[in-house]
Order: C-alpha cells, then sequence, then structure tokens
C-alpha cells in the first residue's frame, strides 16, 4: 500500500539515482518508509534510466511501477514513456523544454544566468522545485544533502535557490515521528556483511551486477583495512582468492553470468582442496551477454550444480537486503568452519534496490577464521573423522600444510590408490551432515502471513510477494533462503496447504523441479517470468485471484 509513487527519469549521467537517492532520505526524515527501484541501461551516457520510489506510512517492500503521483522528467523522452501511467491528478516537474500539459516547468536557464550557475547542477534544481511544491521543510532537505554529499557549492545553492523558486501549492507532506533507520541496497547489504564476517580481500573483474560490491568495498578499504583488488580476468580472480584464502584470509569473489562460468573450474579445485571460499553470484538476464543490465534467476540449477565431481555445494540466496546482510555473515561462517565453497546467490533487482529498515539482524555467530595455531608436526589437512572437517593449519606454523587439486590422502600427498580415493570421497561429503545441523541454527527458510493456501519462492521475489500479500486473505508465503542443503522439513507446510504457486523469475520453474527432485511434491501453479523485469505487485495478485 503506497502513499505517495513517483518516477524520476532521464538520461545516464543526468543524476537520475542521486536524485531518488536524495528524494528517499528526505522521506525517511519525514518519518516514512521507501523503496528505491533503479532500472539503468548498459551505457554510462544517453538512453533511458529510471528510478521509482514507493513511499507509505507503513512497511513497504517493492516498487509500485504504475499509478504514479508524480514524474520527475529530466528529458521529453521520460514523458513520452511514462506518462500514460501517471495518475488523473498527477503532475510532471521537468525543465521548460520538457513538454506536458500538467507540468511544473521549471526555468533552468533563468537561474544558470541569474546565479551563474553551472550547469551540472540542473537537476538538483528541479529536485529542489519538488521539494517547494510538497511543501517540504528546507532544513530538512539541507540536512539530507550536507551528510550525502560533499560539495560547498551545491551546499550553497539550496538556500539561494529554494528561497528563490517561485512555486505555490497547497500540498503539505504530513511530518510523522523519525526513527533512525538502516537505508540500504542488496549490493551495500552483502559489502557490509562481508566486512562484519571479517573479510580480509575481495577479488572480482568487474561484471554487472555484481559491480556494485567491488565498488562499495573499494570505497572503504581503508576504513576496515580491507585489500580489493581487480585482475584481468575471472579465472585469475578466484585462483588468486583460494591462493589467499590457503594462506589465512578471508576472501570473497564476485561475478555473474559468463564471468561465474569462467570460475567454475575453480570452485571444483576448492571442493576438492577444502579451501574455503564465498561466491558471490549476481545473476542476470541470460543466457550468454544477455541484458547486463536486467534481472533474472536462470541459474538456480547450475549453482546447484557449478563444478565437475561431487562436493558440498552450498548455495544462500537471500530476498532483501537485510537478509543479504545477515546471510553473508552465514556464508562466510559456514565456508571457513567447514573449509568449503559457499555461493551467495543474488541477482540485479536485489542488489540495485534500496528500502529502510528499523533494525538490521545480526546472526549470533563467532567470528573466526577457524585456524589451527598449534598444529601438530605431523599435521594432516584431510584427517578423516565422523564430523568430516576439522581446524585446518596454514603455512608460516610448524606443521607442513599441503592441499591439492589430485586426490589425495590425509596429508595432502596425491593418491590413484582406489580405496584411498573412496574414503576421501565419503569424507568430503560428510561434513554435509555436519552443515545441515549447522543452518538449523540459522533461519534456512521464513513464513509469512497466515492461512491455508501458499506462496513458495526464493530470492527477490521475497519484496514483491511480502508487498502483495498485504492485499491477499488467505495466504502465507515460504521463503527459502538455504538451497543447499535443502531445508526438507518444509514438507509439512506444502503437504497441509490448500493450495500451493510458486513465483520465479524463469521460464522453466527451477525451485519447482528442486522441490520435486527434494521432496516428491509436484507444484501445479507456477507463475513464471523471464522479461528482464522484476514482478510487479499488479502481476502477482492477478495471477493468484485469477485461480
Amino acid at each position: 500500500m503506497v502513499d505517495l509513487n513517483i518516477l524520476i527519469g532521464g538520461q545516464a549521467g543526468q543524476g537520475i539515482d542521486f536524485t531518488a537517492d536524495i528524494i528517499s532520505r528526505v522521506f525517511i526524515k519525514l518519518g516514512y518508509n521507501v523503496f528505491n527501484y533503479r532500472w539503468y541501461m548498459s551505457l554510462i551516457r544517453g538512453g533511458h534510466n529510471y528510478n521509482i520510489i514507493s513511499i507509505s506510512k507503513e512497511k513497504i517492500y517493492a516498487p509500485y511501477f504504475e499509478d504514479f503521483d508524480y514524474i520527475i522528467a529530466f528529458d521529453q523522452n521520460t514523458v513520452n514513456l511514462h506518462s500514460k501511467k501517471l495518475k488523473e491528478n498527477g503532475l510532471i516537474i521537468g525543465p521548460k523544454n520538457v513538454v506536458y500539459n500538467k507540468k511544473i516547468d521549471v526555468d533552468l536557464d533563468y537561474y544558470y544566468k541569474k546565479y551563474n550557475v553551472d550547469k551540472k547542477y540542473g537537476n538538483t534544481i528541479i529536485l529542489l522545485a519538488f521539494f517547494k511544491y510538497l511543501n517540504i521543510d528546507k532544513e530538512i532537505v539541507k540536512d539530507v544533502f550536507e551528510k550525502r554529499i560533499n560539495d560547498p557549492e551545491e551546499l550553497k545553492l539550496i538556500d539561494i535557490i529554494y528561497n528563490d523558486l517561485n512555486i505555490n501549492s497547497k500540498e503539505n507532506i504530513e511530518k510523522r515521528i523519525y526513527k533512525k533507520q538502516f537505508y540500504l541496497s542488496g549490493s551495500e547489504g552483502v559489502a557490509l556483511g562481508a566486512i562484519a564476517a571479517g573479510l580480509d580481500i575481495y577479488i572480482a573483474y568487474p561484471m554487472t551486477p555484481a559491480s556494485p560490491v567491488l565498488h562499495i568495498l573499494a570505497s572503504l578499504r581503508d576504513k576496515y583495512n580491507i585489500v580489493t583488488y581487480q585482475p584481468d580476468s575471472e579465472i585469475g580472480a578466484i585462483n588468486i582468492a583460494l591462493g589467499a584464502s590457503y594462506a589465512g584470509a578471508k576472501v570473497m569473489v564476485g561475478s555473474s553470468g559468463g564471468g561465474i562460468d569462467l570460475m567454475a573450474e575453480a570452485i571444483s579445485l576448492s571442493g576438492m582442496s577444502e579451501i574455503p571460499l564465498v561466491i558471490y553470484w549476481a545473476q542476470r538476464y541470460g543466457p550468454s551477454t544477455g541484458m547486463a543490465t536486467h534481472t533474472d534467476q536462470s541459474d538456480l540449477l547450475e549453482a546447484l550444480n557449478i563444478g565437475h565431481g561431487e562436493f558440498p555445494r552450498i548455495v544462500i540466496a537471500p530476498g532483501d537486503p537485510a537478509e543479504a546482510f545477515e546471510k553473508t555473515i552465514e556464508a562466510f561462517h559456514i565456508a571457513y568452519k567447514f573449509n568449503n565453497p559457499v555461493i551467495l546467490l543474488s541477482d540485479l533487482f536485489l542488489g540495485e534496490s534500496k528500502m529502510n529498515f528499523d533494525y538490521i539482524y545480526v546472526p549470533n555467530i563467532e567470528i573466526s577464521r577457524y585456524i589451527d595455531l598449534e598444529p601438530p608436526k605431523n599435521y594432516q589437512n584431510y584427517k578423516i573423522n565422523d564430523q568430516g572437517y576439522q581446524l585446518r593449519a596454514i603455512p608460516g606454523f610448524d606443521a607442513i600444510v599441503k592441499a591439492s587439486s589430485y586426490e589425495h590422502d590425509e596429508f595432502g600427498i596425491e593418491t590413484e590408490n582406489h580405496e584411498i580415493g573412496q574414503k576421501m570421497s565419503e569424507k568430503r561429503m560428510k561434513k554435509l551432515e555436519s552443515i545441515e545441523k549447522e543452518i538449523k541454527e540459522f533461519e534456512p527458510y521464513q513464513i509469512y502471513g497466515e492461512g491455508n493456501k501458499l506462496i513458495v519462492s526464493w530470492g527477490s521475489n521475497k519484496m514483491p510477494i511480502l508487498e502483495s500479500l498485504k492485499y491477499l486473505k488467505g495466504w502465507k508465503y515460504l521463503h527459502i533462503s538455504y538451497l543447499s542443503p535443502f531445508p526438507k522439513e518444509i514438507k509439512y507446510l506444502l503437504e497441509e496447504s490448500k493450495e500451493i504457486v510458486s513465483i520465479e523469475h524463469n521460464l522453466t520453474g527451477q525451485l519447482s523441479k528442486l522441490i520435486r527432485q527434494e521432496l516428491g511434491i509436484e507444484i501445479e501453479n507456477r507463475l513464471l517470468k523471464h522479461s528482464g523485469e522484476p514482478f510487479s505487485i499488479k502481476e502477482i495478485l492477478n495471477y493468484i485471484k485469477n485461480l
């Protein structure tokens, strides 16, 4: 349920995302909840980009893709593309050269000449006009700008332009009680979760939509004493990461699409050598190059099976920015306690969407490297035991630590002995039982709402589904965060439900296939999509109401 719905559109390079971020922060300061959705083309300049900011007095989980109260249009193309979704009494705000019958004109040339203002501040002037029309307190606007930017000239403009804007309206945005909020994107959740988990090194070759995590961590490297490194390829990235992890560092790599494909062999190496590693996998529309800046959920089955040979594959898929923070910490814990690769599966919609939270849950987990600092001189890196894992040793101490891509004995020495091969294969898979016990202490799945009908989904679909639940009676939502190992205890939820709907952003129903494989339950009602655009609330409601 939305109280105010705003679209900001224009060309890449016109400050659309910055404008949306300022608006979101101002409304959070006014005591509202916001969802800031970003859509952009694979261009540095030009094209068409837009943000949607859906604002509500109550918690809001997803954007509303239509019925806009305001469109802030930096160019005519924004009007041409989106004005049909403007409410009957809605308004467009933009420069004079943008034409529409219900519009607030902002004469940018007037301000450029009168105050000798650089044209790069055009979006700020239009933004101030929007706030002035809504009669929002200038001091709140200034406070947000001061915390967001470090440009004295732009800050000086706020007083001058705000006072000079000749805009009168009867609009009055109610100022509500403000409580300090966390406001973050999925990418920020992953980056901050990695830091909280003790990250030492993040290695990535840039690839949308994984790149924002690299940018965020690079901006924080001095503050948190972490290393970010961009090598010449994804193959180089993951092999460097394995070397660093072997030496004792906490490491994460990140990529998407074809970049992950290039990492597949080294993920198998991580499984065989039992060198811990976290892999941040941000899905994009595929196959092949696909549409780089559009969302997708087509890589689930690949994530569950990536790399040749049999070894435990841990796949965790958070559904919102706060959960991204929480599950990233858990991913590091599992990887480094059990000496195993862990995949953190995200997508563009989650990575680029921002929302506010009253609090963010921090898992009650010991932040440890799980390193044996006093290993025996006859240390066995691959000792067979009932758990399937042990504290690992690292080079630099008394013990010799051997890690091998070949099959090996308990000391890490290469072998072609069939009996040893059988025992070592069983040893690697044995730790899956230990991991399954461990994740029961976390939340491998969550249930939202009440009713005898069930929606089942995963990943970023959580956000529009939770918003849709506000309009649905008798329905609850099962959100599965741990896709491997799969939480088989959910079987009772499916068996007791009168009706089940699976919702996925792929065409083959990959989660439904996984449920059939793990639980023997066939889900017949499936809402599937592969357009590159997230599910809208309207799509979900229409499908369920027409069952």
